[in-house]
């Protein structure tokens, strides 16, 4: 910050409480003014569930890359880090008990937040630190930087409890076939070798017209199948993540927080369609699943 703008930013307050405000989720994504990706799209399920989140930017923008223009700008990394350090100056990882990153628009926030995890982790042992490596999908191939990928492998995945990508993501990390559900379950464990507790598989191939999500630790596999919507939208895997986090968040078993986050994620997409909106209906994805806990239920078969 210059001295000029500081200057003018800085002031006392005549009364105040001295006790810090509590927060449960450090989110640390995208943001868009129209349309739901990255912290626009997560952000508002984990609200609408009660759950006190802070949002870290890595990206300003005035929608999805997928509309005729697109406006604003990456954060150039010296201001994202300056953001991460001022969550942590007030004392945000210490309180948090998760944390969330997802997209981040170039390698060099990447390395910043690999840098800050760093060395806010080992004081902060309360802190679940979840991962979803954006890189790309089956029908774009890769949209990130490639010397992400190398940062995701190399420094962010061996401090992860939870890692969330979709099949091409799980293949790109792993370099193996990870489309199928076999391939995919194959792929995950591979995954754990290097870090995490539970790598969640989503988008993958099942039965003709189904999609299958697998949850898969170093005891158990979980599979989920559900029937795949017309319908492509950005901030679907961010909703996934933050409904699983907020169920987490209220002591449910992991099995059944899936459960219900699939769900909501599946209702949301059927809102989607069913109001013919260009952009995900996020705000019906937590109702949906409050209210339809099993209406598609997890079977174990590991």
């Amino acid at each position: 910050m210059n001295d000029s703008l500081e200057s003018h930013l800085v002031h006392g307050r005549r009364q105040r409480p001295d006790g810090p405000s509590p927060v449960d989720v450090i989110s640390v994504q995208s943001q868009l003014v129209y349309g739901h990706a990255g912290n626009s799209a997560a952000v508002p399920p984990l609200r609408a569930l009660g759950v006190r989140v802070a949002e870290v930017p890595t990206t300003l923008l005035s929608n999805a890359p997928f509309y005729p223009t697109t406006r604003g700008r990456v954060l150039p990394a010296d201001w994202f880090a300056d953001l991460l350090l001022g969550a942590e100056e007030r004392g945000l990882p210490a309180r948090a008990k998760m944390l969330v990153s997802g997209y981040f628009g170039s390698v060099g926030n990447g390395a910043a937040f690999a840098d800050w995890l760093e060395r806010v982790l080992p004081a902060s042992p309360q802190l679940r630190y979840c991962l979803d490596p954006v890189i790309g999908d089956t029908h774009t191939g890769p949209y990130v930087e490639p010397g992400l990928e190398t940062i995701f492998a190399e420094r962010l995945l061996p401090h992860a409890w939870l890692v969330t990508p979709n099949a091409f993501e799980l293949g790109r990390l792993t370099g193996l076939p990870s489309l199928a559900e076999a391939d995919a379950i194959a792929a995950s464990r591979a995954l754990l070798q290097r870090g995490p507790e539970w790598v969640i598989a989503h988008s993958v191939g099942g039965d003709p017209g189904q999609l299958v999500t697998l949850a898969v630790s170093r005891d158990a596999v979980w599979r989920w199948s559900s029937p795949h919507l017309p319908v492509d939208v950005a901030g679907t895997g961010d909703v996934l993540m933050s409904l699983l986090v907020a169920f987490l968040l209220r002591g449910e078993r992991f099995e059944q927080a899936l459960s219900r986050s699939i769900s909501g994620v599946h209702a949301a997409l059927e809102a989607t369609l069913a109001n013919d909106h260009e952009e995900f209906d996020v705000l019906a994805a937590a109702p949906a699943a409050l209210a339809q806990p099993h209406r598609f239920t997890a079977e174990r078969i590991a």
